[in-house]
């Protein structure tokens, strides 16, 4: 099967989105539980309407929202959050390359490799559980260990999501099977769920936080163990781009780093060189990481003595030193909240800021925060943080536990952090919280937030705190009614989900409400009327032009909508890209578009299809629809010039050549008063 079709199978999409459900890393679901049960409402009907829409190739990626989390460094993490129809989109796209690529791998399982093991088509999860794999991978370091391979050596990859080249993906998917129109479709996704709020598009990197990024990390880093050479000298074992090797001898571990070290020039990728050291091992146990659940005697029984369990916190965290964080993690997840601890845990925070949601997990556990926490948090917001998404996490544990006076110093410092303009997403949602609960923003500074355009994300997640007590009945009904009809639609169906809940009127007309919100809308019996299908054209005209009056163009075309729709579809996968064939493009499209005018209106004479170039002058059309003709005319001219349409122009004899990148802009706006001019009679 073509992968491109592959992806849009109805079976795969709902597969994918089985997947994203069943993901088993809490950190991003917690991102998006709450959007994750609007969709369910009607995931069936979506995901028939996203099939459709990936047929007709009018489906068009969002933007991705980032957040920066803190690193042991003291540099940033991206993560990325992608909408909800992207994830899945993503997934789908990763389940083709997963069956493709398995074969190859499969024989490499918990022997070599030992992260990101996909589990198959039939498994209620995608990838095989991360915990066997990396006990596994434990195992076999203590094997290496046990047979003599006494030296070590590690060879770590920086930032490697982040480098993996889009031209580097691309061969390597080709080489796994996938075709040149979905690598091209995948890295052009890539490119826009990479890039950060600035809208500068990268060509390299793979996004961190979904699901799939891992299978996809696998593809590029399997050259390494394709490639490096199997020496029996020398234990291989990669868990991610985490490298461990294991010698005899030092010689032979030397050998090693440096060949690894050539095929990761082969692929763009960088050693972290400050990492790589060759040491002899004395203890296994100290050399490895602990296991996922490492045993505990003070965790063996279903009541767990706190009071060892403190004493135990002490002894991993001894002068305020985490030697071990995955065992200290794994134990403070099983902590009940104490004085003792809270005050160890907020010097350990002040060393190790990267430990902040695992110290968040715990003081979550306080159903009212004691005086002293409440005195800790409003210090931590007084200090003007580093970490926008330490902040954001500080006052959502704070939101709902705080009393007494440190509630009011809390809210004044987050009215005066308040800029929603330039908040990091995860920011702006907590801050926003707080303050909708605190009824500390007036309608209009609601209406703003929940209503621009910058963050899809946080505005997804102000749509579901609001309720009646924050704004009153009819003030809420009118703003889940504009919520309706915006155009991201994580932000639509969460409006649509909030006006069920609160049993909102919808107001008229229906037709205007985003596709996804009405099909929401009627699964839960708001409305009545159907959700239509999607109009591709109306679609590639937002792409190229931006925001414009809807046309009604299937009553417009009518029998010739399809040929239309696939016509502009094509043309709007130009737009910023190749602006010699936009115009040859668009040539094609007011061929279809005055054809059809002239259908509708009879009174401005007949119209032959192919006959654009001699009918550029009809008096009648120029005097009814000026603005349609100057579009019709000046992209025709236009196109004399072009390279792609006659070796030389007929009127001057110069040579053709490309279109000049700079007329992007007038094409634009011929296109927007053309319509514009349109949806006076045939708005949609």
């Amino acid at each position: 099967m073509n992968c491109l079709r592959a992806i849009r199978d109805i079976d795969n999409l709902n597969r994918a989105w089985r997947w994203i459900r069943s993901n088993p890393d809490p950190q991003y679901k917690a991102y998006f539980r709450a959007i994750y049960s609007a969709y369910a409402i009607c995931a069936d009907e979506l995901l028939k309407d996203l099939s459709d829409r990936l047929k007709r190739n009018i489906y068009v990626p969002s933007p991705a929202c980032k957040v920066f989390l803190p690193k042991p460094s003291g540099v940033l993490r991206p993560y990325t959050l992608l909408t909800v129809e992207d994830q899945i989109v993503y997934q789908a796209a990763i389940n083709v390359v997963a069956e493709r690529f398995i074969n190859r791998v499969r024989g490499n399982y918990y022997k070599e490799t030992f992260a990101h093991l996909y589990a198959g088509k039939t498994n209620t999860w995608f990838y095989r559980k991360w915990n066997k794999g990396y006990q596994a991978f434990n195992e076999a370091c203590r094997d290496a260990f046990d047979h003599g391979f006494r030296y070590a050596a590690s060879f770590d990859l920086t930032a490697c999501y982040d480098s993996v080249d889009h031209g580097v993906l691309r061969h390597f998917l080709q080489n796994c099977g996938c075709d040149k129109q979905f690598c091209d479709a995948l890295t052009g996704w890539l490119s826009k769920w990479t890039s950060t709020d600035q809208g500068i598009f990268h060509n390299h990197g793979i996004p961190q936080g979904p699901l799939s990024s891992g299978l996809l990390s696998e593809l590029v880093l399997h050259y390494f163990d394709k490639n490096r050479g199997k020496p029996k000298r020398v234990r291989y074992l990669r868990y991610v781009d985490d490298i461990r090797l294991f010698a005899k001898k030092k010689p032979d571990l030397l050998r090693m780093l440096v060949r690894l070290d050539e095929l990761s020039k082969d692929i763009g990728l960088f050693p972290q060189t400050s990492k790589i050291e060759i040491h002899k091992v004395i203890d296994i146990e100290h050399e490895l990481k602990s296991i996922s659940r490492p045993p505990e005697d003070t965790i063996r029984s279903r009541v767990i003595d706190q009071k060892k369990l403190r004493l135990r916190i002490t002894s991993l965290s001894k002068g305020l030193k985490i030697m071990n964080p995955t065992r200290f993690k794994y134990v403070l997840a099983h902590a009940a909240p104490h004085s003792s601890i809270t005050n160890r845990l907020w010097r350990i925070y002040a060393r190790y800021p990267e430990l902040y949601s695992n110290i968040i997990r715990y003081l979550q556990r306080y159903p009212k925060f004691p005086q002293s926490v409440s005195r800790e948090i409003a210090v931590r917001l007084r200090e003007d943080p580093l970490y926008p998404s330490v902040t954001a996490a500080f006052i959502d544990v704070a939101n709902g536990r705080v009393e007494g006076r440190y509630k009011s110093e809390i809210s004044d410092k987050i009215k005066k952090i308040w800029r929603p303009n330039n908040m990091q997403h995860d920011l702006l949602a907590a801050a926003g919280r707080w303050l909708i609960a605190k009824e500390m923003l007036t309608y209009d500074q609601i209406k703003s937030v929940t209503s621009r355009p910058r963050s899809w994300w946080g505005r997804t997640q102000l749509v579901l705190t609001l309720s009646q007590k924050h704004l009153g009945k009819k003030p809420l009904q009118k703003l889940v009614n504009l919520l309706l009809r915006d155009s991201c639609m994580d932000v639509s169906l969460a409006a649509a989900l909030l006006a069920m809940n609160e049993n909102i009127s919808i107001s008229k007309p229906i037709r205007n409400i985003n596709r996804s919100a009405k099909i929401a809308l009627k699964r839960g019996g708001a409305i009545k009327s159907h959700a239509g299908a999607v109009c591709g054209i109306n679609l590639s005209m937002e792409r190229m032009v931006g925001p414009v009056p809807n046309v009604n163009w299937r009553a417009f075309f009518r029998s010739d909508y399809r040929k239309a729709e696939r016509q502009i579809v094509c043309i709007a996968g130009y737009n910023d890209t190749d602006v010699t064939a936009w115009v040859n493009g668009m040539d094609v499209f007011n061929d279809w578009l005055l054809y059809a005018l002239h259908k509708n209106d009879s009174g401005i004479g007949r119209y032959q299809l192919g006959s654009l170039g001699g009918n550029l002058n009809n008096r009648r059309r120029k005097k009814a629809y000026p603005a349609v003709s100057a579009l019709a005319k000046e992209i025709h001219e236009r196109r004399y010039e072009s390279n792609l349409s006659h070796a030389i122009q007929l009127r001057t004899r110069k040579a053709t050549g490309p279109i000049q990148w700079d007329y992007f802009k007038t094409g634009r706006k011929l296109l927007r008063n053309a319509i514009t001019e349109l949806s006076h009679k045939w708005g949609g």
